[in-house]
């Protein structure tokens, strides 16, 4: 087999210095019936706007997932939207080829929008000038927690005559923390994104059977000392039978195991599909919990994730186990399930809906 080798990256000023992920771009075939699902999801409704809703998570970000009506009937994702770290780098940006700027004042929040687009009708997107939700960071906010003190361990009690109690409610989001393709044309996407922007590998790991064949690779943004999430992007090289990128999920963050596993019962009593979880991931360490939108899209809550900075070193393994514990992985866990989509959706519809049929 030729070597498909993913060759070293470096930030350097010259690339565009993004700060964090903003928000993604979806559609949806039925936009009323995401909606469901987001509110159980533990998004809160920011804005509406004719055929497009803002969902918003308790962090700073205006809003982490605008969901629009789609007008072709079939589901789509169009691209995340990293946030620029200032004008000059949002300018660097504007200067790259490809790039279209667009004004979000009717978005919350405002600001200006870059949008690249790239193979296979995917697309990326850098935004700056956009208002910050003010927050102040004391505890999270909670649809499920009552009492909430410090952990009790073996050896330390500090949560004296304090108790923990929670209620039934969905896993409240924090942020957008990630999201990942698997790509037909990994190694000319992965030079866009490392080669213009301060994006670089955190794990490369490779084919179980080719030391010589890289095939996935979880990156970061490199903000020099400061510490960032160990993944906010991840490719995987897509196996010679898929004809197109697809994303493969987009996941986040909840604020802890309670509320994941609240949520994750939430969602299951609701009557939604759960997808894998709850486990630990190994790269990473987040515990993970993916769920199926209602156009198949793979969503996943996650909490306790690492955070690496520029003394971190990229690391290169074997690709094997992705948990340490948890279900069994799905078979079908890497496929693009959304092709299915309209016609699960509408059956689930008719049978909530149509009386005679219960």
């Amino acid at each position: 087999m030729p070597d498909m080798l993913i060759s070293p990256v470096e930030n350097n000023p010259s690339k565009v210095q993004l700060e964090r992920l903003s928000h993604v771009y979806f559609e949806h075939p039925d936009l009323e019936y995401f909606t469901k699902f987001a509110i159980d999801f533990g998004f809160v409704e920011a804005a509406r706007k004719g055929d497009t809703v803002y969902f918003r998570g308790y962090g700073i970000s205006p809003y982490c997932y605008v969901a629009s009506r789609s007008k072709d009937g079939k589901s789509k994702f169009l691209g995340a939207a990293f946030v620029a770290q200032t004008q000059e780098e949002f300018d660097k940006a504007a200067k790259i080829e490809g790039a279209e700027i667009k004004d979000l004042k009717d978005a919350p929040g405002g600001g200006k929008l870059i949008t690249f687009a790239r193979s296979d009708d995917t697309f990326m997107h850098v935004v700056h000038g956009q208002e910050e939700r003010k927050i102040e960071i004391r505890e999270p906010p909670t649809a499920i927690h009552e009492s909430l003190g410090p952990m009790n361990t073996p050896f330390e009690k500090p949560r004296e005559g304090q108790y923990q109690r929670f209620h039934p409610g969905p896993a409240l989001v924090h942020k957008l923390g990630h999201f990942g393709y698997v790509c037909r044309e990994f190694d000319k996407e992965f030079a866009f994104y490392t080669g213009n922007f301060n994006i670089v590998p955190t794990d490369i790991l490779w084919h179980p059977k080719f030391e010589n064949i890289d095939v996935l690779a979880f990156m970061h943004l490199d903000l020099g000392k400061r510490y960032s999430d160990h993944h906010i992007f991840f490719m995987q090289r897509a196996p010679p039978e898929v004809k197109k990128t697809y994303l493969h999920h987009s996941s986040y963050e909840v604020a802890d195991f309670d509320t994941q596993l609240i949520g994750h019962e939430w969602l299951a009593k609701k009557g939604w599909k759960n997808v894998w979880g709850v486990g630990r991931h190994i790269l990473g360490s987040q515990i993970f919990d993916y769920w199926e939108d209602p156009s198949r899209f793979k969503i996943e809550h996650y909490t306790d994730g690492d955070i690496v900075n520029s003394d971190t070193p990229t690391r290169k393994e074997v690709a094997g186990p992705i948990s340490v514990w948890g279900p069994e992985l799905p078979k079908d866990f890497g496929e693009d399930m959304t092709a299915h989509a309209f016609n699960q959706t509408f059956l689930k519809r008719l049978w909530e809906n149509v009386s005679w049929w219960k």
